[in-house]
C-alpha cells in the first residue's frame, strides 16, 4: 500500500527555515523538499543567497544549476505544495527561455551596471581636474566631464531597465529591502543625471549659482552610482543573509 502523499501549504513550509532545530524545506517545481542533511543549507540557507521555507522554482529558472541539485542522497521528497499556492507568476516560456539561454539569467543587468559607474565616476574625475587646472590648459576637461556624463546618464537607462528585467525574473516584482533601496538610488540617479544634462546644454553653468549646482550634481552622481554597485555587490555576495518577509 503505497504512502498517501502530504499536501504542504505555503504557511507549512515557511515552517520549514533551519532555525532552532526545525527542518529545511523548499519547493522546486511543487514537490516540497527536505535539505536538513545538506551541509550546504546549515542555518537554512545557501551561500548567503538563498532563503529556505521557500519556493525555489523561479529562483533556480534564474540560477547556475537547476533540478539535478536534487538527485543528492541528503535530499528528500517530503511532499507536494498544494496546487492553488503554486506561482503562476512567471510564463511557462520564460522557463526553458532562462534555463538554455544563460545571458538572460543574471547576466544583462550585472554586465550593464559597470558602464554608468565607469561614465559617471570619470565625469567627476574630469570635473576635478578643470577646475584644478582651469581651462587654460590644451585639453577641455569641463567638456568631456559633460560627455562622459551625457554616456552615464544613457548607459544608467539602459542599467535601470535590466535591473527590472532582473527583478521581475529573480525576485517576481517582490522587493526585499536592498532591492528597495536599488530603486530609490536608482530614481534619484535618473533623475539628477537629466537634471545635470538639462543645465549643462541650456548654458545655464555660465552663472555661478547654476555651475556649482550642476558641479554637486556631477559629484552626488558619482556618489549615487557606487552607491548602487556596493547595494549591488551585497547581492551577489553578500556578508550575511536577512529572512525579509517581502522576499517571501
Amino acid at each position: 500500500m503505497s504512502k498517501a502523499i502530504r499536501e504542504f501549504t505555503l504557511e507549512e513550509v515557511r515552517k520549514g527555515d533551519g532555525q532552532e532545530g526545525r527542518p529545511v524545506y523548499v519547493v522546486f517545481e511543487g514537490t516540497v523538499y527536505d535539505l536538513s542533511d545538506s551541509p550546504l543549507w546549515r542555518n537554512g540557507t545557501h551561500m548567503h543567497m538563498h532563503l529556505s521555507g521557500v519556493d525555489l522554482t523561479d529562483q533556480l529558472a534564474a540560477a547556475p544549476h537547476f533540478a539535478e541539485v536534487f538527485a543528492s542522497k541528503r535530499v528528500k521528497e517530503v511532499g507536494v505544495l498544494a496546487p492553488e499556492q503554486r506561482s503562476r507568476d512567471m510564463p511557462d516560456f520564460m522557463k526553458p527561455l532562462l534555463r538554455y539561454f544563460p545571458m538572460l539569467r543574471r547576466h544583462p543587468h550585472p554586465i550593464s551596471v559597470h558602464y554608468p559607474i565607469a561614465y559617471l565616476t570619470t565625469a567627476l574625475l574630469f570635473l576635478l581636474l578643470y577646475f584644478a587646472f582651469g581651462p587654460n590648459t590644451g585639453l577641455n576637461f569641463e567638456v568631456f566631464a559633460f560627455i562622459m556624463l551625457v554616456l552615464g546618464v544613457l548607459s544608467a537607462t539602459v542599467a535601470v531597465g535590466t535591473g527590472f528585467l532582473t527583478l521581475w525574473i529573480n525576485y517576481r516584482f517582490k522587493k526585499p529591502s536592498l532591492v528597495r533601496w536599488k530603486i530609490r538610488l536608482a530614481v534619484t540617479l535618473m533623475g539628477a543625471g537629466v537634471a545635470a544634462i538639462i543645465l549643462r546644454a541650456s548654458d545655464l553653468v555660465r552663472f555661478p549659482f547654476f555651475n556649482w549646482t550642476y558641479s554637486l550634481l556631477v559629484l552626488l552622481l558619482a556618489l549615487l552610482v557606487m552607491g548602487l554597485g556596493y547595494l549591488g555587490g551585497q547581492m551577489v555576495f553578500p556578508t550575511t543573509v536577512h529572512r525579509d518577509k517581502d522576499a517571501r
